[in-house]
């Protein structure tokens, strides 16, 4: 029989609860103290672990609209409003149109004021004329797609872990209990990370030409007057 999979918040919170040999809730916001415990150590420790990491199924690229407004810092001419459910920021890139928006053009940018702040063609200085801002996409981290349903057995055991952490805490007070938790949760999430990108392509080593050089043995050259080191006068 399979096990069950996937989990969601109710089902996390209850596993952590009868981990730690408590009551189990029935129905969400039912205000008891085992909700009311593990809700908010359940939000925080999901924003914790989203932010994180780049998890493939929480991330999105989408086009941003340039702001009317100019940006305070004059090193830069152009400001794009961030998307309020974005967690974490991976890239950002300049595009001649909308067709493929995983190609374009690396950019400098900085984030001021909860805005990203471009050049309009790509990079400092800013241009001497105003010019119509090129398309900008971002890749990142959205709160919108942190759904643990969609993430991996590992990732759901860290999150049931720090639950279990809050659970330590906050219900039984017994912070020493609850400081472990969390580190084995943090553990356990070390774990999640490095088993998830096992997924991704793999990438090829950077070859450094140099080093390759010294590591071929190479014969010393001969040592003499007539030879490397020598004096040039005949012996």
């Amino acid at each position: 029989m399979a096990y069950q999979f996937p989990l969601g918040k109710i089902d996390i919170i209850n596993s952590a609860l009868s981990q730690t040999g408590d009551n189990l809730v029935a129905v969400a916001d039912d205000g008891s103290d085992e909700w009311n415990v593990c809700s908010p150590a359940y939000e925080r420790a999901l924003g914790y672990i989203m932010e994180g990491h780049s998890w493939g199924f929480a991330t999105d690229v989408r086009i941003l609209t340039p702001s009317p407004t100019a940006p305070t810092d004059t090193a830069w001419d152009t400001a794009y409003p961030l998307p309020a459910d974005l967690v974490h920021l991976i890239w950002v890139r300049i595009n001649q149109d909308t067709d493929n928006l995983n190609v374009g053009q690396p950019c400098l940018y900085d984030i001021l004021a909860g805005q990203l702040v471009v050049n309009a063609q790509g990079g400092p200085p800013p241009p001497p004329e105003a010019v119509t801002p090129s398309f900008i996409s971002i890749k990142g981290v959205f709160q919108t797609y942190s759904d643990p349903t969609a993430a991996t057995p590992t990732f759901v055991l860290a999150l049931q872990t720090f639950v279990m952490s809050g659970i330590y805490r906050g219900m039984h007070e017994n912070a020493s209990e609850a400081d472990k938790m969390f580190g084995a949760a943090r553990a356990i999430l070390q774990e999640a990370r490095t088993r998830y990108d096992q997924q991704k392509p793999k990438r090829s080593f950077f070859n450094s030409r140099i080093l390759a050089a010294r590591r071929v043995r190479r014969p010393w050259p001969p040592i003499g007057n007539d030879s490397w080191g020598g004096t040039g006068t005949p012996s």
